[in-house]
Order: C-alpha cells, then sequence, then structure tokens
C-alpha cells in the first residue's frame, strides 16, 4: 500500500518558521524586553498587536494542519479513483504514519510562566487547548483516512466483482446470441421442413386423386370394351346374315340396275309448270279490295315474315300473306316460296294460288281449321285434336317431307318444320306451308349427301336440328329432326324445350302412360310407344343416328296410320255446316275432289281412277304422295271404300 510518512525535515522546517512554540519564544521575549508593558496590561492587551498576531498565527498554523490533511485526503482519493480507472492495484503500506507532535519547551516556559505569570498562562491555557483540539482533530482525521481507505479496498474489490460480473455477462450475451442464431436456425430448418412435407403430403393427395380417376377410367374402359365385344358379336352375327343374303341379292342385280336406269331416266321428268299457268298475277288493289283495305278483323296471322289476311278473291276464298316490302329477306323469301311452290304440288303441300309483286303479296288457299300449333293449344276453345288426327298428321307430314326430299334434280329441305307452319283445311288434312327459308340442295364436293351450307342459321331453336346451328350444314335429315319434336308433341301435348328428355326418362321409368296427352283420347299403348320410340329416334342429337324418312319412318308410319283410320272418327268440334264436307279419306288426293271410283296403286293410297290413270299416263312412274318409284302400275279398285262414299252420299241427300 501507499506509504504516507512526513520527513524529519519538513517537520522542523515548519516547527522553527511558523509553529505555534515558536511565535510562543517570540512573545515572551517581547514581554521580557518590555516589562512594563507587561506589568499592568490585561491578557487582551497583552495580545495586541503582536499578541492578537500569534494567535491568528496559531489559529492558520491550527487551520493549515486541518487543510493538510483534507488536501491529502483529497489526493489520496483522486489517487484511488485514478487508480481504479486504470485497472492497477492499489495498495497502501504503512499502516501507521508519523504523528506531528510539539513537545513544549517546559524549561522555557517554566522561566516565562516565573516572569509573566499572569498573562503568559492565559495564553498557555489557549495554546494547550488548541494543541488539544489540533492533537484530537488529527486522531479523527487520521481514523477518517483509515475508514476511507478501508472504504476504498472494499470498493476496488467491489469494482473487481462488478467487472468480473460485466465478463460474465458479455460471456453470458455472446453464448445467448450464438445459442438465438442456432434457435432461428433450427426454426427455419423445420419450417423448410414443413413446407417439403406439406409439398410431399400434396402430392401424394394428388396421387391419390389421380390414382382414382385412372381406376375409374380403366373400369368405363374395361366397361366400353365388354360392351365393344358383345357388338362385335352381334355385328359377326349380322355379317353372316348379309352373306347369306349376298347371293340373293347377286341374283336380282341385274334387274335392279336395269330398272334402276329406268326409273333415273323418268325421274328426270317433274311436276313443273311455268309460273304464268301456275299462279295468277294479282294487283295490288285486287289484294286491298278482297282484304276489304286490310281490314284488322281480317287478320288471321303475323310474324316476323309479314302479316295473314282472309280475303275472296275471284268469288273464292283466300289467304293472302303480305311480307315487309322493304325488308332485304321479306323480298328473298318472297321469291323462294314462289319459285318451290309454283313447281311442286303435293295433297299435302299449301296450294299457292298467285302472286302480286307490287305488293309483295302471295295468295293461298284458305285453311279455314288454323295452324297445327293453334290446335294444341285449344286456341278459342276449340276441342282438342283426337288421337287418330294426330297420327293422320304424322302420316301426311312424313308424306309431304319425303315428297320435297325425293325432288328432282335438287332435292328440298323445308328448313323450318313446326306445328306454326303446319295447317288444317276443313276436314283436318294437313297441308305444310312457309316455304321462305326452304333450300335447294346441292351435291356437296366432301360430302356423299346432299346439303346446303350456310353462316348464319335460320329457323326455330326449338326445332332446329343442333348440328345444323353448329356446322351450319343442312340436309334432309335435318327436317326429321323438326318431325321427331312434333311427333312427341302430338303425343304428351307439351311444348318443345326439353320434350325428347322428359319422353326418354317416363320411357325408363316405364311410365310413358303418365305424360300422353289425355285431351287426345285413350292412346292403345301399342301405338303409343312405337311414336315415342320413333320420334326419340328421330330427334337424336347425331344426325347420322336419324332414320331415313322413306325407309325407316315411313315403315312405321304407315301401319300405324291405317289401324287409326279403321277407328277414325269425324272430329267433334265440326260445325252443322260442315256436313256437306266429305271426310278426308273420300277425297281424292290428286283432285280434292269427292271419289266416286276409287282405286288403290302400287304405293297404298287410294285416288280417283281418271287421276291415278291420267298421272300414270302422262309418263310418270312414282308416287304422287311420296314421289317414290312404284313398284307396279296395277290399280285395285277399293271397293269398300266406295261403298262407305255410297252410303254417306245417300245419308247427305236424305238430310
Amino acid at each position: 500500500m501507499r506509504s504516507m510518512t512526513m520527513h524529519p525535515v519538513e517537520s522542523e522546517a515548519s516547527s522553527s518558521s511558523g509553529s505555534p512554540r515558536h511565535h510562543l519564544n517570540r512573545s515572551r521575549t517581547e514581554v521580557t524586553r518590555y516589562p512594563s508593558q507587561g506589568a499592568g496590561t490585561t491578557p487582551s492587551q497583552l495580545l495586541q498587536p503582536s499578541d492578537q498576531n500569534v494567535n491568528a498565527q496559531l489559529a492558520r498554523t491550527t487551520i493549515g494542519s486541518v487543510d493538510s490533511w483534507d488536501e491529502f485526503g483529497r489526493t489520496s482519493q483522486n489517487y484511488w479513483y485514478d487508480s481504479s480507472r486504470n485497472g492497477e492495484a492499489v495498495s497502501i503500506s504503512g499502516s501507521a504514519t508519523r504523528q506531528l507532535t510539539y513537545e513544549p519547551d517546559d524549561d522555557h516556559f517554566a522561566s516565562r510562566e516565573l516572569e509573566n505569570p499572569g498573562g503568559d498562562a492565559d495564553i498557555y491555557g489557549r495554546l494547550e487547548e488548541a494543541l488539544h483540539e489540533a492533537q484530537y482533530s488529527k486522531k479523527e482525521a487520521f481514523e477518517e483516512s483509515t475508514k476511507r481507505r478501508h472504504a476504498e479496498i472494499n470498493m476496488l474489490s467491489a469494482l473487481q466483482k462488478v467487472k468480473e460480473v460485466e465478463n460474465l455477462y458479455n460471456h453470458e450475451i455472446r453464448q445467448r446470441k450464438i445459442i438465438e442464431e442456432t434457435l432461428a436456425r433450427q426454426i427455419q430448418e423445420n419450417e423448410e421442413m414443413n413446407r417439403q412435407y406439406n409439398t410431399i403430403y400434396d402430392k401424394l393427395h394428388d396421387a391419390e386423386e389421380q390414382k382414382l380417376v385412372v381406376e375409374r377410367r380403366i373400369a368405363e374402359m374395361e366397361a366400353a370394351l365388354k360392351e365393344h365385344e358383345e357388338e362385335l358379336v352381334e355385328s359377326k352375327y349380322l355379317l353372316q346374315v348379309l352373306q347369306a343374303d349376298k347371293e340373293k341379292l347377286q341374283q336380282e342385280r341385274d334387274s335392279a340396275v336395269n330398272e334402276a336406269e329406268d326409273l333415273c331416266r323418268k325421274n328426270k321428268q317433274r311436276i313443273s309448270i311455268p309460273d304464268e299457268e301456275l299462279n295468277s298475277g294479282f294487283s295490288s288493289f285486287e289484294l286491298e279490295q278482297a282484304t276489304r283495305g286490310f281490314d284488322q278483323e281480317l287478320k288471321i296471322g303475323e310474324g316476323g315474315f309479314g302479316s295473314v289476311y282472309r280475303g275472296t278473291l275471284r268469288n273464292t276464298t283466300v289467304a293472302i300473306k303480305l311480307l315487309h316490302p322493304h325488308s332485304l329477306q321479306g323480298q328473298s323469301e318472297f321469291d323462294q316460296e314462289i319459285a318451290v311452290l309454283s313447281r311442286v304440288r303435293h295433297p299435302n303441300l299449301v296450294t299457292l294460288i298467285g302472286a302480286c309483286r307490287e305488293a309483295c303479296g302471295l295468295v293461298y288457299e284458305f285453311l279455314p281449321n288454323g295452324s297445327l300449333e293453334d290446335r294444341l293449344a285449344c286456341l278459342n276453345n276449340t276441342p282438342p285434336l283426337t288421337w287418330q288426327v294426330r297420327t293422320r298428321i304424322i302420316y301426311e307430314m312424313c308424306s309431304a317431307l319425303t315428297f320435297l326430299h325425293s325432288n328432282k334434280p335438287h332435292p328440298i329441305v323445308h328448313g323450318d318444320l313446326k306445328p306454326a307452319n303446319i295447317l288444317l283445311d276443313t276436314n283436318f288434312v294437313s297441308k305444310l306451308g312457309d316455304f321462305g327459308i326452304c333450300r335447294f340442295l346441292i351435291q356437296s364436293s366432301t360430302a356423299t349427301t346432299n346439303l346446303y351450307r350456310t353462316t348464319t342459321p335460320k329457323g326455330t331453336f326449338a326445332y332446329m336440328d343442333p348440328e345444323f346451328l353448329t356446322t351450319g350444314e343442312l340436309t334432309p335429315r335435318s327436317d326429321v329432326y323438326s318431325l321427331g319434336i312434333i311427333i312427341l308433341r302430338l303425343l304428351t301435348g307439351k311444348p318443345p324445350q326439353n320434350i325428347a328428355e322428359v319422353v326418354e326418362d317416363a320411357i325408363d321409368r316405364e311410365e310413358l302412360h303418365s305424360i300422353l296427352d289425355p285431351s287426345a283420347g285413350s292412346w292403345p299403348f301399342v301405338q303409343a310407344n312405337q311414336l315415342a320410340h320413333l320420334g326419340l329416334h328421330c330427334a337424336e342429337m347425331s344426325r347420322r343416328r336419324r332414320p331415313d324418312l322413306a325407309g325407316g319412318v315411313w315403315k312405321v308410319v304407315e301401319p300405324l296410320m291405317k289401324a287409326a283410320s279403321l277407328t277414325a272418327v269425324q272430329p267433334s268440334f265440326a260445325t252443322p255446316s260442315d256436313d256437306a264436307t266429305p271426310p278426308s279419306y273420300f277425297v281424292c288426293p290428286i283432285f280434292q275432289e269427292e271419289m266416286n271410283d276409287p282405286h288403290v296403286a302400287a304405293d297404298g293410297f287410294t285416288y280417283e281412277a281418271e287421276a291415278i290413270r291420267g298421272w300414270l299416263d302422262s309418263g310418270h312412274d312414282t308416287s304422287p304422295m311420296t314421289n317414290l318409284p312404284l313398284e307396279h302400275r296395277e290399280l285395285i279398285p277399293n271397293r269398300a271404300l266406295r261403298s262407305a262414299i255410297i252410303e254417306w252420299q245417300q245419308q247427305r241427300q236424305w238430310r
């Protein structure tokens, strides 16, 4: 430890120069030198001015000694602080410090006391008291210094501990930082592992779903394979049947080829008459006069094409259709209808009487029972059509379409077959009208069938061929689709939207009877079932799956028509004035008059003998009703029908 010593030289110097003893000796000398002054003066006078200086000097000495101890404490304190800041070890050696003692000169003081026993005693007492106080102060200062040294030693020890704790704290901080970095790295690794786990789990889930899809596809393929195998077996059986028929067909080939050549040559002759002979020309004045100035009370129909009026023209009740004159579409439909109806004639096609180009008017025969659409809706509270009449309408439409599709050299497709375009005459004989958007078909260079291609399909959506909508190709089987929808409507009385799905679902559930139109009467189940399957077959979405009119449809409809004719009755809503009108099966399809000598031709239809013979003698070898080739030219008298006609004529005369 740092030593605190006072050298004797410094002590002696301080004693000789500024110590209280020095001043006291000097005072005693002065008293001896001036005895007269000291005998009569008081202690206070002895101190002035020299004694007062001695007291002041003594006070300064006492204060200086105390200040020196304070200075020593401050110096040592600064030293300890400097030592602690510099990190040096502090030590204090020599715990004992030389005490500054002031030994009085007893002999000198004794002589002085004898010389001046009163004044010096007081001064000496004060001095002794001051010395005792100084001695006590030095002792207290020393004790304080010792305590301060112990405190500083304790402080150094505490600082060392603080330093150690600080080092430990810094070490802990570094360790914590390392641990946190390790923990963060571990967390990142865990997150990465979780992401990888989720990715692998998602891939596994997708793989399982794909596995299920593949298994379903395998099951479907196995079922399809089994179905194809069954079809293959059936095809093999059909092939054997065809091979068996092949020999028979080869024997008939030569005769068939010859007959086909004859038919091709004869079919070139068309049922066509020049426009001047078929269509009379009418003026707009005549049309206006026939309709009383196009009176709204005489309007019987209206649509996008124009308006239809009932009128009387040249003493004949007619229907006059006025097309929109300023519409390019209306003009094209006007020309198209004239071009078609002036060249073809059929009992189930509306008869075009004439035309007026000035007013864009067409004059037709008047059909009083309106359209099939109106009759299905029982418009104006008219009674519904019986199932026999509905069956005959299907038969007649099949006949009319077969005739149009067999037209030479270019087949005709109606393109807008729907109940609104099927009109009914007095005897509810159906006639197809509205040929404004019909088309002549031509042979396609890329297809084996005749078709008409357009980019803007026209028609009524619910009756339009789906393939015509998607491809723009119009073929005869487009009319077959429309006929299928009409068959289903006549059978069920339901609207055309999704009618095929409704009927198919009822057949699958074996509940066809639940959707039949009850207003048509009691449908024979066998006949209704045949018509339902025929309608669904015609309304197939795929054009290739639809039957051919002359083959598939006609073979089903013809026997149904014959069965319905046996039970046919006159509709109950005929007016009394209709008693003079013969039933439709009494009327010749060619002359449109009551038959007197009915004969059955090879096509199964009954005609007036004179009319059918004139047809055959004019070079025709096809049916007037279907335009199909006749198997032979023989005519068979229909005696049963002739008897019925005679009986009806007699009953009419009696009335």
